[in-house]
């Protein structure tokens, strides 16, 4: 399954990089690709890391989701 997380803050490749891991190092998600252009991080998983984990994860970093 795919979920689209829109993500404010993100800037630079680096941002990306930092998301990536973040988000591929959680139980269940498979890959993670994420764009600083479109503001977008597209996780693909199996169900076991919800929306909302992942975005909280995402939170802690420091960006904002929507």
């Amino acid at each position: 399954m795919k979920t689209t997380i829109k993500i404010e803050g993100m800037h630079c490749k680096s941002c990306e990089v930092l998301l990536t891991d973040v988000l591929t190092e959680m139980d269940g998600v498979s890959s993670a690709e994420l764009s600083t252009k479109d503001g977008t991080a597209i996780v693909t998983h199996d169900g076991k890391a919800t929306e909302k984990a992942m975005r909280q994860a995402i939170e802690a970093e420091g960006y904002r989701t929507k």
